[in-house]
């Protein structure tokens, strides 16, 4: 398959002047001086210390609730997100989210509470986020981009570095070895509406505009109906092991599957960035000083120990009574790809937060012209559709 140091400063000098005075009454006399400077402290300042101390705690004004909008089901892939919660929370079938008290080593400015809602059939989460219907959102930065025109978002921190997202085909059917080859296949490509990667891809010549399909839907019913005869979107992460595992497709039986990820085709995606309404980023932004990174710290966590919130993804799943599930076996095949393949890297930075703006810039370079011929208005530049100001105190894996 194809795949792709101001305190140790202060503490010397310390300590290089109580070298220094050697003499018994120059340690009497330090030693006087500082217990009359304590004496000399008034009760009503020590008050306005502490006092003080709590204002610095509260700058972040963070809301008490947190409302994260996700591209999908609960998957591996948003684990860092779930991690902030923990396999405590509450799933609820009937607004198909998760929600629960923030775990207290992610608690920051007042934050009390997370939830974190599915992926929403009824509109994009750019708009979800234009109407005020969630806080942030998992957007690509390629759709932050084509969006950019009409509504003002700001990707603030990365969930992964590269982007599982992938096209399938069975090799049995379908004689492909690199990305050129795909259009001599003629085979239709099933994809969500919208996406920018297809645009990129005929763009290319990789396949042509008769060839793509905006009707998947997220399940397998087209491809098991079919025989898997076309190509298929997904997540390298997930599908492929359903397919070469749980979905009888070939034969009565499942069968091996090959694939690229976006990736593997040119197209250096940043896949669901946490995204928010530039307005609202804005008003939260003393908040998201402090939240970012212990949102990210979450994702270190997360990679680190996946099981706990993989296998609570599992039970989530399954109280959401939907089509979409999750197993250990798929997780544990997913986790291990994320690992191999590089899907979840440090940033250039070394935290696991930023934008590498090299990168950014060049999406941004492929995709604003293919807009410009379609009529699409994007931003001037791609400064305005990111920000790494957030992730400064962010930790690394």
């Amino acid at each position: 398959m194809n795949k792709t140091k101001a305190l140790a400063f202060a503490t010397v000098t310390a300590l290089a002047v109580a070298a220094c005075g050697s003499d018994s009454d120059e340690a009497d006399v330090a030693t006087t001086a500082a217990e009359t400077e304590a004496e000399e402290v008034p009760e009503s300042d020590e008050a306005d210390a502490e006092a003080g101390e709590d204002e610095v705690t509260s700058e972040a004004n963070c809301p008490a609730e947190l409302v994260i909008q996700t591209d999908w089901f609960p998957e591996l892939e948003h684990g860092g997100t779930y991690q902030l919660i923990g396999p405590d929370g509450v799933a609820d079938p009937d607004t198909v989210s998760y929600s629960g008290p923030v775990q207290e080593q992610y608690a920051v400015g007042g934050l009390e509470t997370i939830t974190i809602r599915t992926v929403n059939f009824d509109k994009s989460n750019a708009s979800v986020l234009a109407d005020g219907d969630a806080d942030m959102a998992y957007l690509t930065t390629s759709d932050i981009i084509k969006d950019s025109g009409a509504i003002p978002l700001v990707a603030i921190a990365k969930t992964l570095d590269q982007d599982p997202q992938m096209i399938m085909w069975d090799p049995a059917q379908h004689d492909v070895s690199e990305p050129a080859d795909l259009a001599a296949t003629g085979a239709q490509l099933l994809h969500f509406p919208g996406s920018s990667y297809v645009d990129f891809m005929i763009a290319e010549g990789m396949i042509t505009a008769d060839q793509s399909n905006p009707s998947y839907d997220g399940s397998d019913g087209a491809w098991v109906a079919d025989g898997g005869n076309f190509i298929q979107q997904g997540f390298a992460t997930n599908e492929i092991y359903k397919y070469e595992n749980d979905i009888a497709w070939k034969d009565g039986g499942s069968a091996d599957v090959s694939f690229f990820t976006v990736g593997d085709l040119g197209f250096e995606n940043y896949p669901a960035a946490i995204t928010m309404l530039e307005s609202r980023a804005e008003e939260l932004d003393s908040c998201l000083t402090e939240l970012v990174p212990a949102m990210q710290q979450a994702w270190v966590d997360y990679l680190n120990d996946p099981k706990p919130i993989t296998d609570a993804m599992i039970s989530i799943n399954e109280t959401h009574a939907g089509f979409w599930g999750l197993s250990e076996g798929l997780n544990e095949a997913g986790i291990a790809l994320v690992e191999s393949d590089g899907f979840a890297v440090n940033s250039f930075d070394g935290t696991y937060c930023s934008f590498d703006p090299e990168r950014m810039e060049t999406l941004f370079g492929i995709l604003q012209p293919i807009y410009a011929e379609q009529g699409t208005d994007v931003a001037e530049s791609v400064e305005s559709v990111y920000t790494n100001k957030y992730c400064e105190g962010a930790p690394g894996r």
